[in-house]
This record gives structure tokens, sequence and C-alpha cells, in this order.
């Protein structure tokens, strides 16, 4: 009776670990101490630092660990560039993207764009000749504020998430891995000043797809 105890004990605690394996999908936490899974575009400037330091207790600051991603910039014209991430994430499984974010005081604001596959391809055609536009796939965007110098965690539903090209795709949110789909193929961050002259400064981590 004992041994069937122990065995039982260890089969919970290996469903506990596998489900808690499941409650989120990591894309980044920057604590290898590069960006070396994101491509740059633009006049965006990514470096790894370590965490900005806060004087009160703060459970996003502690939740940072050793490294995270400061991207800064500027413009004469509002855009100031950004960074990606290619992925080939079954998505539906999740129901948010959630990411923490220092900000400071220039403001301004980023576009979260997703790109899902539509064409069963894992492959995103783009136009190079209309901004690298997505011809055959959806791309769904939420702008989020670059608030002043502190933490905050943005945790996003995927139903916040607005269709950026209505016609190209199915216009349907189902980054699954159906028919052939590569899933959600792309995470991109785009960085907008708060004037047309100005620049953006955040620092960036814990990048994931949760519940």
């Amino acid at each position: 009776m004992k041994k069937f105890t122990i065995i039982a004990g260890l089969f919970f605690l290996f469903a506990m670990s596998s489900a808690a394996q499941l409650s989120f999908y990591l894309i980044d936490n920057f604590e290898d101490g590069t960006f070396s899974k994101w491509f740059v575009f633009d006049r965006v400037q990514p470096k790894i630092i370590m965490p900005p330091s806060v004087d009160k207790k703060d459970l996003i600051a502690e939740s940072c660990g050793e490294y995270a991603l400061q991207l800064k910039g500027s413009t004469t014209d509002w855009y100031v560039g950004g960074i990606g991430t290619n992925l080939t994430v079954d998505a539906n499984e999740y129901s948010r993207l959630q990411l923490d974010m220092f900000g400071s005081p220039y403001g301004g604001k980023v576009k979260i764009e997703l790109y899902e596959d539509d064409n069963g391809n894992s492959i995103i055609e783009q136009d190079e000749s209309n901004n690298w536009s997505a011809t055959k796939d959806d791309i769904w965007f939420v702008e989020l504020p670059i608030l002043g110098e502190g933490y905050t965690r943005f945790s996003i539903p995927f139903s916040a998430f607005k269709d950026a090209n209505p016609g190209v795709g199915d216009d349907k949110f189902n980054p699954d891995k159906m028919n052939n789909s590569g899933g959600l193929l792309r995470v991109q961050l785009v960085f907008v000043a708060d004037q047309k002259e100005g620049e953006i400064e955040a620092v960036l981590d814990n990048v994931l797809l949760t519940y």
C-alpha cells in the first residue's frame, strides 16, 4: 500500500509538472545574454543590459532575471523601427500575449503584430515594394503606450488584436497548426515616437504566450 501511495504521488507530481510546462510558451526572456532570436529593422538600436533597478518592492522587477533588452532610437518622421522573431507555434493553445516593459520619459507607442499562417506553407509571403506587407496571411495588431520610467506588465488578450490587412488571408484569428498551417509565424514590435522628431526608449523582458 505504501509503495502504491508513493507511485501515485509521483504520478501526480509528474502530471502537475507537465501541466505547468504547458501553461505558457516563452518567446524570450533574454537570459542567454543575447537577442539572437530577433531581427532588427530601421532605426531601432537593441542592447542587452541588466534590468533597471527600482527603489520599492516590485514583483515584475523581481521576475526580470539578470538580462533584458534595451531598445532605443530616434526619428524625424514619427516611425522609428522595430524588432521581430519568427516562430511556428500552435498559439491556439493560449489566449494572450504577455510582456514586461520598463518605460522612459520619451513616451511613444509600440505596435505589436502577430503573423499567422493562412495558406498552410509556414512561410510569410511579403511584397517588398509595398512596405513588406503580407500577401497571403493575416496580420493582427494592437497598440500599447510606452509609459514612464517603471515596470509595466502588459497582458493582452488575443481578442484585443485587430485585423491589419482585411481581405488578405482568411480574416480569422486562427493561429493553430491544422491543415498544415504553421500556426503563429511571427511576433513583431514596431516603435513610434511621441513627436514627429522624437526618440523612443524602452526595456523589454519576459515575452511569452499564456492563458
